[in-house]
């Protein structure tokens, strides 16, 4: 999905802290060094908060995550899969809230332990951060209103008005296309997904290029209002994305618990608890 361009190391992010205990309550706990890893080991996993795995996401991005009706509370894919990993490490889980453009920089400047935001999995990012194993697969794709612009393939989007999310995947895919010379469209960069769909429904522009499961998730609970024209999978040359846990360089402790604990949520079935009830 996002893709942060890492040029922009020492951004300052704009966080807001949520929090989320593993055991359902909203109390502050967790003290000592170490930490129960899973299998009943324990280790030092090189907390911030020794207790408590800060999270940094961008919360403004459905189905994985965004806030409920209240405005406050947060929900979604990575949200629910913060938590039930916070309760197999036996982890207060506490979500701050980052804009896309800082999120990385975050990470880097030790402002929480992990990003659970959509994060792609991509070989520069590889060399700037650790990755958990991945725990769900994406493809670009192409959104319009029903019964609209019929685009049946990126070229498809010539001439037309395009918005994507800045800095993600799906920047890159679509200027990719315009910088080779394949594409010339007038495009829209929106700092949140939600205000690119707002506009298409609006009419204010004509497609939206982003995220498989952020489109299907729209046409999934607006199918009057929107449709998927085109998805990258229809193309037998493409290979698809993977969204991973994003680690702090170094943290190998923490890679290797959060690999075991991902590994009994596929296992024992929870991961796809949690993909069928938010996808």
């Amino acid at each position: 999905m996002k893709r942060k361009l890492l040029a922009i190391l020492l951004a300052a992010a704009m966080t807001l802290t949520f929090v989320s205990c593993a055991s359902g309550t909203d109390t502050n706990t967790g003290s000592g060094d170490t930490t129960a890893a899973p299998g009943g080991a324990t280790a030092d996993l090189g907390l911030l908060t020794p207790g408590t795995l800060k999270v940094g996401m961008e919360i403004g991005y459905p189905p994985f995550e965004y806030f409920s009706d209240d405005g406050k509370t947060p929900l979604g894919v990575d949200v629910e899969l913060a938590k039930a990993l916070g309760k197999e490490l036996n982890l207060e889980v506490v979500f701050e809230d980052t804009k896309w453009d800082a999120i990385f920089s975050g990470l880097f400047t030790s402002k929480y332990d992990v990003i659970m935001s959509a994060v792609t999995i991509l070989p520069d990012r590889k060399t700037e951060m650790l990755f958990s194993e991945p725990y769900i697969e994406n493809w670009q794709a192409i959104a319009v209103r029903k019964g609209g612009a019929r685009v049946l393939s990126p070229t498809g989007l010539d001439g037309l008005k395009v918005g994507y999310q800045d800095e993600t995947t799906s920047d890159a895919y679509i200027k990719g296309l315009i910088d080779t010379g394949a594409l010339n469209c007038e495009v829209n960069e929106y700092e949140k997904v939600l205000q690119a769909f707002s506009d298409l429904k609006l009419g204010r522009i004509d497609a939206i290029i982003c995220d498989s499961t952020v489109a299907d998730s729209y046409v999934a609970r607006e199918g009057d209002t929107y449709e998927i024209s085109w998805i990258q999978s229809s193309d037998p040359d493409a290979e698809a994305e993977t969204f991973g846990i994003a680690i702090k360089l170094g943290n190998e402790a923490l890679q290797k618990a959060v690999n075991e604990a991902l590994k009994k949520l596929k296992d024992n079935g929870t991961l796809a608890q949690i993909l069928q009830d938010n996808l």
